[in-house]
């Protein structure tokens, strides 16, 4: 007789374990690097490696420019930052060196 709470074996656990994705909830089977559904790195490895930061660094950009709640200020706060990069290459190209 099981009692609540503890699995019958260790197979059934893990046949019906799924990785949830912190941004959007999806789960995803065991060991996927990267959500099925919106992209978001689920893993050290996929932010960290060199081409799948990539694929991490694109995801910050997507969600940072997506529309909805609070996209006015994202795309102005962004908007701000491309400004002073800008400003500052070509205050740096522009000094005496």
């Amino acid at each position: 007789m099981e009692t609540l709470g503890t699995p019958s074996s260790p197979r059934e656990d893990a046949a019906g374990e799924q990785e949830l994705c912190i941004s959007c909830l999806q789960p995803n089977p065991p060991g996927t690097h990267f959500c099925r559904r919106c992209g978001t790195p689920l893993t050290a490895y996929a932010a960290t490696a060199p081409f799948e930061s990539v694929f991490a660094e694109g995801d910050f950009w997507r969600k940072a420019l997506r529309p909805g709640r609070g996209s006015r200020v994202r795309r102005a706060a962004l908007g701000g930052f491309l400004l002073f990069m800008i400003l500052a290459i070509l205050i740096g190209w522009l000094l005496p060196r």
